[in-house]
């Protein structure tokens, strides 16, 4: 038995498509990874039908089988990439509750900076600031990603203090993305030991406040 997908472009029509058809090496697959590598290379200025196409190696009557129309296919992207984003973050998060926590930040502020992640990252956001439906899908991917980060801090409102470090790496995310500051001038480390001291240990660090 196969499971439905369905993707809701702005004009309310529904395209339901077959997930066996995604397995490795599907079709389908190809158009998604595809149209990723678009935009990590740059954002949403060659996203088209005929680009994704053309880098896919598939006609576009194919494309357009699986992705009627760009909304589709737009949406069908943010769905692959926010999922591989929360995928990484989980990851990073069940590691640090395996091994030393203060390393979790650092590990997620590396994979957050990177270019091709921050070049998607900030068209989906411009995006989603027009598109209802990338909006709800980048919000269910935020809130997964708060919840792993929340188990790996741990302690009291751990939730609070997830969403704290995830807004803090994605604004210093930001700030690397634009500035591309050398490395002798970039604030990622000073920031983070910062952050660490505001979320990750906050019970020591009221503890030392108190004792001056």
């Amino acid at each position: 038995m196969s499971t439905k997908t369905r993707h809701s472009p702005p004009d309310g029509t529904v395209r339901d498509y077959d997930r066996a058809s995604r397995k490795p090496g599907g079709v389908a697959d190809r158009i998604l990874d595809a149209a990723l590598d678009l935009l990590a290379e740059s954002g949403l200025r060659n996203l088209t039908q005929v680009e994704v196409a053309n880098r896919a190696n598939v006609r576009q009557s194919h494309l357009t089988y699986y992705f009627p129309t760009r909304d589709h296919l737009l949406n069908a992207v943010t769905e692959r990439a926010v999922s591989g984003i929360v995928s990484g973050f989980s990851q990073l998060a069940t590691d640090a509750t395996k091994g030393h926590k203060n390393e979790l930040l650092e590990r997620l502020a590396q994979s957050v900076m990177d270019v091709g992640h921050m070049r998607m990252f900030v068209a989906m956001i411009v995006e989603a600031d027009a598109d209802q439906a990338v909006r709800r899908v980048m919000r269910r991917a935020t809130e997964r990603i708060e919840a792993a980060l929340s188990e790996a801090l741990g302690g009291d409102a751990a939730r609070e203090r997830a969403r704290l470090v995830l807004a803090a790496i994605w604004g210093l995310g930001l700030y690397q993305f634009l500035m591309r500051p050398a490395s002798s001038a970039s604030p990622t480390r000073a920031y983070l030991s910062w952050l660490a001291e505001a979320s990750i240990r906050p019970r020591a660090a009221h503890a030392r406040r108190a004792d001056t």
